[in-house]
């Protein structure tokens, strides 16, 4: 196995799948390539925030790379660099980047044995639209349930990942009517009122999205999100929606 650093000719040579959301996370500076797996990487300055951000992406089937592991928010050049490498060892190590990850419908495969299917009664519901202050009760784990069972409600098809995953989405959401299919990945933040959401969630939900290309991120959480947060989501050009207390009050309005 052996990295090199290339040109920037050399890596936009590769058939590459281009995000719209990759230009959001500023100028591409170093590119490299491990050729014998068939990995390439592009190290990224932040353009708003001056810090540093990596994608990995692999080559399909149809000869086209895809991004398969985003890292963020690295303090400088020479730490993404470190981490980036790091990354490639432990993916050519571990044959991960090997698996499947696109559906020919371009949803992303989820192994049915990590996938949790819950539904919460709807009389709990109907206890936290008297009492929505006991929302900030529950335990990370039960919001993500009952998050997922709302959703559940309005009519997309919901899976909620185990409570032990490594990172992703905590609810793979989907809408699929006879023309088409979307996905929407749903991060939950159980917080405190006090404890605003920052802008550190919202870079990582856009780290993932860039990684598994929904159609659109949500962010939702018990409390509000810092006014820094609610700025970056600006910057996603809409493939991230942020749901505050207020939202959730909404969404428990219907029962």
């Amino acid at each position: 196995m052996s990295i090199k650093k290339i040109s920037e000719e050399e890596f936009n040579s590769y058939k590459i799948q281009k995000n719209p959301m990759a230009s959001m996370l500023g100028k591409e500076v170093i590119w490299l390539e491990e050729k014998e797996n068939n990995l390439i990487a592009t190290i990224i300055n932040d353009k708003i925030d001056n810090d540093w951000a990596y994608v990995i992406l692999a080559k399909q089937s149809n000869d086209e790379y895809r991004a398969i592991d985003v890292g963020v928010s690295f303090e400088s050049i020479e730490v993404a660099e470190r981490n980036t490498i790091k990354k490639l060892n432990e993916l050519t190590n571990s044959g991960e980047f090997k698996e499947e990850l696109y559906t020919e419908s371009g949803l992303i495969k989820i192994p049915q044995q990590n996938i949790i299917i819950t539904n919460i009664d709807d009389e709990v519901k109907k206890y936290l639209k008297k009492h929505p202050e006991k929302l900030h009760e529950l335990s990370p784990r039960k919001f993500e349930e009952l998050v997922a069972s709302i959703l559940e409600d309005m009519g997309l098809d919901v899976q909620l990942t185990q409570a032990t995953r490594d990172g992703g989405s905590d609810i793979i959401a989907s809408v699929k009517n006879a023309l088409t299919s979307l996905l929407i990945l749903v991060e939950c933040k159980k917080y405190s009122p006090e404890n605003k959401v920052d802008v550190s969630v919202i870079r990582q939900v856009a780290g993932v999205h860039l990684l598994k290309n929904p159609a659109k991120s949500i962010i939702v959480t018990t409390s509000t999100f810092t006014r820094d947060a609610i700025k970056e989501t600006k910057l996603l050009n809409e493939r991230v929606d942020l749901k505050d207390y207020d939202n959730l009050k909404e969404w428990l309005s219907k029962y």
